[in-house]
């Protein structure tokens, strides 16, 4: 019985020592495991503007608003025409051509504080001044865009130039 009592105080300790992390299904805690890609986003650009990754290997996106709007983090099959200048039909084609929609387990957290998990997000927002981690195993191989797609207060983001490429090899 004595041995049982400090199995349990031990996993009381651990517990408590590592918070109230929330664990996916792929044994993530924070992090993946896999490099550290920063991203800067201000306006009207993304630093850097190109992402290259290898299919199959787990990353962790740190995203990171240093503008003083607030922005999004949007990766998607680029369209073959421009964007139609109606932003629900930009975000309409965004959401039905999403790579972060059935690519396998995603997690978005930050500083150690779990935000999201799931097998599809469309987008991850930003206000000014925080930081994000988007952590996943990149599975289809190609070059997409990543884009803010905000349209407010007389600016168009993506217009403006914040957009960049992601590369997946």
């Amino acid at each position: 019985m004595r041995q049982l009592g400090v199995v349990v105080m031990l996993i009381g300790v651990v517990l408590a020592w590592t918070g109230s992390a929330a664990a996916s299904h792929s044994g993530w805690y924070f992090g993946s495991g896999g490099p550290r890609i920063t991203v800067t986003m201000s306006e009207w650009k993304f630093t850097p503007a190109t992402i290259t990754l290898e299919a199959g290997k787990p990353v962790d996106i740190i995203l990171e608003n240093k503008g003083v709007l607030a922005h999004v983090f949007m990766v998607y099959t680029k369209p073959k025409q421009p964007f139609p200048p109606n932003a629900s039909d930009r975000w309409e084609y965004v959401l039905a051509n999403s790579y972060l929609s059935s690519s396998g387990e995603i997690m978005v957290y930050s500083r150690n504080e779990f935000i999201v998990a799931g097998t599809s997000i469309s987008e991850i927002a930003l206000e000014p001044g925080k930081k994000a981690t988007l952590a996943f195993v990149p599975s289809k191989k190609g070059t997409f865009e990543f884009a803010c797609l905000i349209l407010g207060g007389g600016v168009d983001h993506y217009k403006s130039g914040m957009m960049g490429r992601l590369i997946v090899k």
